[in-house]
């Protein structure tokens, strides 16, 4: 479902297809009769319209004329190209918000039909997103999910380990569409930084946007934090007046965001006193939290149902500060969204988690703790969680961030390096995980060692590995009674769990 996105057409007319689009220029216009839109130039059959898109990697102009011998007969691009009168080219400015515009259209804008939650921050997208889809589906039944980890309606669960956590235009409005068909109404989505720039989203209706926080990471894409933070800005800036956004008062970035949107404005907050959702009396240990939840002003539904000011006390298995954080904006979301407050209370305490989000994966004479925190943010996240338990000393196996450049991975390390103590990290093992990773997640070996150096350089005992269960088995055999083991890092340690399952 998620490769080779191709839209169908039943000889749609061109003048039809392109009616109301920002076109700055058309040549060689012809009538022609339209049978399938696609931006992949494999996908073109006979009477297709091909749009060519810059990408991050490949520009789509490139690949007009092998469009042209596969059977298109109509081109949108951005370039000024020579037409041999074999087709009709239509030049506009942004490709990719015109194949959204011509896909929303020809499926019939199948996301205003829905009601669609958008989470988008640098960490607790995930966690986020899924327990706002447990509270729709323990609450109403059924409800959809587009994530990192997978893609579902209902109890349909579809994977895809190459795809992007944001898809493209053309396989959203499909997804969208089958929701319709299954009479599934409630959506959510993780809304990445990279689907915001590059206008995967563009025309998307959201019911809500979720702003979990900001800091750094992706900058092998972005040129700047502030490029980074302007992506994320989009989504705000898409919401409607009658929509809604809910902000994390205690990051510095929605000072920013409640300026730009025009949506209803709901926050949440643990330090912040004015937050309209605020968490107090934290407890936290190696069992869960438990914590305050202060409803501070009135939170009216998109439904015109109301919730008053009021208190109430939550108990969870979730470990870490952070999901704190998680929690607010899930159960800020759930509210805006007319749910009953002891129900969303209720699914939220029944939420165990997620795969490979401070999970516990074994504890019993030691502990081990797999987590796929992979940049700053998320490593201080986990750092700040584990330093409370108690355990002798700290083994960690580590996936570096590969093809996210050297920086990142220097980042990193100077973050452990900082840790390291208070920690009692005794062991630091690394893994390229080379028989695990597909292209995009390889790491090189300058980035190993940029890691390695920083590392050693502040006395921790390091080993590099390539393999996985190399690294596994390594960390297995230091690891001792009373121990915890980390397992931390991105997709290279997808299959960590399952390879100590083994061992033990």
């Amino acid at each position: 479902m998620f490769s080779n996105p191709l839209v169908d057409l039943n000889e749609l007319l061109l003048d039809e297809l392109i009616r109301g689009l920002d076109i700055i220029e058309i040549d060689n216009f012809q009538n022609w009769e339209i049978d399938h839109v696609t931006d992949n130039s494999k996908n073109v059959k006979a009477n297709s319209l091909f749009v060519a898109i810059k990408g991050f990697n490949v520009d789509g102009h490139q690949y007009i004329n092998e469009a042209i011998s596969q059977g298109a007969i109509a081109i949108i691009g951005e370039d000024k190209i020579e037409n041999n009168k074999d087709f009709t080219y239509i030049r506009v400015k942004n490709s990719r918000k015109v194949l959204a515009e011509l896909v929303n259209r020809v499926y019939d804008n199948p996301s205003h039909k829905l009601r669609i939650i958008g989470v988008t921050g640098t960490t607790g997208k995930t966690t986020t997103s899924s327990m706002i889809d447990h509270i729709i589906t323990d609450i109403v039944g059924s409800s959809g999910l587009i994530g990192t980890l997978y893609n579902k309606i209902g109890t349909e669960y579809l994977y895809d380990p190459t795809k992007c956590t944001t898809p493209d235009i053309i396989t959203l409005n499909k997804f969208f569409t089958k929701m319709r068909e299954s009479k599934t109404d409630y959506l959510t989505m993780e809304v990445s930084s990279h689907g915001l720039k590059l206008d995967r989203v563009w025309g998307v209706d959201y019911d809500v946007g979720v702003f979990t926080n900001l800091s750094y990471d992706h900058m092998e894409f972005h040129k700047s934090l502030e490029d980074y933070y302007q992506s994320k800005e989009r989504l705000f800036r898409y919401l409607a007046e009658d929509k809604a956004a809910v902000f994390n008062l205690d990051d510095k970035y929605t000072n920013r965001l409640v300026k730009i949107t025009e949506a209803k404005i709901y926050t949440y907050s643990i330090y912040n006193k004015h937050g309209d959702i605020k968490a107090e009396d934290i407890k936290m240990n190696q069992n869960g939290l438990e914590f305050k939840i202060s409803i501070n002003r009135d939170i009216i539904s998109n439904l015109g149902k109301m919730v008053h000011p009021t208190v109430l006390r939550l108990r969870t298995p979730l470990l870490g500060y952070h999901n704190i954080y998680n929690i607010l904006a899930a159960f800020t979301t759930a509210l805006i969204l007319g749910f009953p407050l002891l129900k969303v209370k209720a699914a939220l305490e029944s939420f165990t988690g997620i795969r490979r989000r401070m999970e516990v994966i074994y504890d019993q004479d030691f502990t081990i703790i797999d987590d796929f925190a992979h940049n700053p943010a998320s490593l201080t996240a986990n750092f700040q969680t584990i330093k409370s338990f108690d355990y002798n000393d700290l083994i960690m196996v580590h996936f570096l961030k590969g093809r996210r450049g050297l920086q990142a991975n220097r980042l990193n390390a100077q973050l452990i390096g900082k840790w390291a103590k208070r920690l009692n990290l005794a062991d630091l093992i690394t893994t390229r995980a080379e028989e695990e990773v597909i292209y995009k997640n390889k790491v090189l070996l300058e980035e190993e060692a940029v890691f390695t150096e920083i590392i050693r350089n502040k006395g921790i005992n390091i080993k590099n590995t390539a393999r996985l269960q190399e690294a596994i088995e390594l960390a297995l055999g230091k690891t001792k009674r009373n121990d915890l083991l980390l397992i931390i890092g991105g997709p290279g340690l997808d299959r960590a769990a399952e390879l100590i399952r083994e061992y033990l």
